[in-house]
């Protein structure tokens, strides 16, 4: 490509980077930006051959970084929750009353909070780990026979 094909296409690069900033990608859905890009792509391909195959890469790689741009689902915004850290494990997280060193260890929750004797029940501060999944894994872990269908022999199979 000389330096004048080249010129050209950083100045077609520039312009179609400045329409895409000045609309909004969050407010188009990923079917119209492919559009806004076949349709520029349609009207470079008035051009030469070589131009012609440089703006359709130029456009690929922005049609993928506007993708990227594109706003996160609100199910996946639910599920990344910061959970605040505790700093001072000698104090309660939720009253933060003293704890004694030796029930530091005692009282640590699922959740990886101390709690104080009153708040050490994870009823009382409300907490985030799930028991009843935890108990149904460790349930599937240690009984596998559950899970299988049985056989009553070789000559039945036995009916649930």
């Amino acid at each position: 490509m000389c330096s004048k094909c080249f010129k050209e296409c950083n100045a077609n690069a520039k312009s179609s980077q400045s329409v895409e900033k000045s609309i909004e990608p969050a407010m188009l859905p990923a079917a119209s930006t492919h559009q806004l890009t076949s349709t520029t792509a349609t009207n470079e391909h008035q051009g030469s051959i070589s131009q012609n195959s440089t703006s359709v890469e130029i456009l690929q790689t922005n049609s993928l970084e506007s993708g990227a741009s594109a706003p996160i689902p609100a199910a996946t915004q639910e599920n990344i929750q910061v959970r605040p850290a505790q700093t001072n494990q000698s104090r309660c997280f939720k009253c933060r009353a003293k704890i004694p060193l030796a029930k530091q260890t005692i009282n640590k929750c699922r959740c990886e909070y101390v709690y104080c004797d009153n708040h050490k029940i994870p009823d009382k501060h409300d907490c985030d780990f799930d028991f009843a999944k935890m108990g149904k894994d460790i349930l599937a872990k240690n009984n596998p026979k559950l899970n299988e269908v049985h056989k009553g022999g070789r000559s039945f199979n036995r009916i649930d």
